[in-house]
Order: C-alpha cells, then sequence, then structure tokens
C-alpha cells in the first residue's frame, strides 16, 4: 500500500474499500469469466446500469504504456469533466502526484492482471481535502493479456458544490 501527506492511499486491500459501488461491481467483474481476465465485449452495461455514471473506461497502449480514456460516466464527467479521447500523461494541469500515481495503478492493473483499489482526494471549495474511493479492474480481449481497464470511482456523501474540479480535467 502507498500513502501520501492527504490520506490517498492506493493498492489498498479491498476489504478496506467502504464503497458499495466498487464492491458489488468487484463481484460482478470476478463471475464473467472465471479463472480468466473478462473482455470488453463480456461487460453487458445492461448487467450493471446501477454504476454506468461512475465508469471509467480506458484503453490500454503498450510499449510505451499510455492510458487513453473512451468513455466517462455522467457523475465522473461531473466531478472532473469529460477526459473522453484524452491520455492520463497528457492532463498537464491535474496535479502532478495524481497523474503519477494514477499511472502506477494502471501499470500494476496491466502488468500484474489485477484490480487496483485506491482512497483519493479532490480539493474542496475551502481548500480541505474530500475523500472518494476508486477501483480499476483489467479487460483482455484473449482473456490474458489486458488491452482495456474499466473503473468505478465512487465519490461518495460529496456533491459537486463541495470539490473544486482538476484544472485540466475541465471539459473542453
Amino acid at each position: 500500500m502507498h500513502q501520501d501527506e492527504t490520506g490517498r492511499r492506493f493498492d489498498v486491500p479491498l476489504a478496506d474499500i467502504t464503497s458499495r459501488l466498487i464492491h458489488k461491481f468487484h463481484d460482478h467483474w470476478g463471475q464473467l469469466r472465471p479463472g480468466r481476465l473478462p473482455s470488453r465485449a463480456d461487460i453487458d452495461p445492461v448487467n450493471f446500469k446501477w454504476v454506468l455514471p461512475n465508469i471509467i473506461l480506458s484503453d490500454v497502449e503498450r510499449n510505451p504504456l499510455r492510458i487513453r480514456y473512451r468513455l466517462c460516466g455522467a457523475r465522473v464527467v461531473e466531478f472532473c469533466g469529460n477526459l473522453a479521447g484524452r491520455y492520463l500523461d497528457e492532463l498537464s494541469g491535474a496535479e502532478l502526484w495524481l497523474t503519477e500515481v494514477y499511472m502506477r495503478q494502471y501499470r500494476i492493473v496491466v502488468e500484474e492482471r489485477r484490480p487496483v483499489f485506491s482512497f483519493d482526494t479532490m480539493a474542496g471549495e475551502d481548500d480541505r481535502p474530500r475523500l472518494f474511493q476508486t477501483g480499476i479492474w483489467p479487460l483482455a480481449v484473449d482473456g490474458v493479456t489486458p488491452d482495456m481497464c474499466i473503473a468505478v470511482e465512487d465519490y461518495l456523501d460529496l456533491t459537486r458544490e463541495e470539490v473544486r474540479p482538476l484544472p485540466d480535467a475541465r471539459p473542453r
């Protein structure tokens, strides 16, 4: 597990995550193709409408490893702006720690072919950090080599009025 001075932690055990959305999606993901990584084709949005607003779907590019956001749910857009079509490493206005840590999380997901869970924060209007939780899962067409990731961000009890968006993450 890794932590910074704001309380952000990543690669935490699933047991530490309190988000019902993340737990429920993790159970769904694990049942799709036991013993193999599910593919994007295995993920039928009809089966998890309850979490679609909190979803981020991303493409994995290799050599070098890059993450390109493909789709962001309405709740993600509400808090972070529409990241679709953008690369994680090009979010220049985002906090360096955030970009670096999310890249490390995706690297673990892709290289170790396993989910990663985290506690993260957004700056509040009063500059105090506001906590949210994230899970990132690998997807693989061949069941082995991740070519996409799916993430769930749960903003818990936060309201949009309580937080400032990241400067570079506002809608274009």
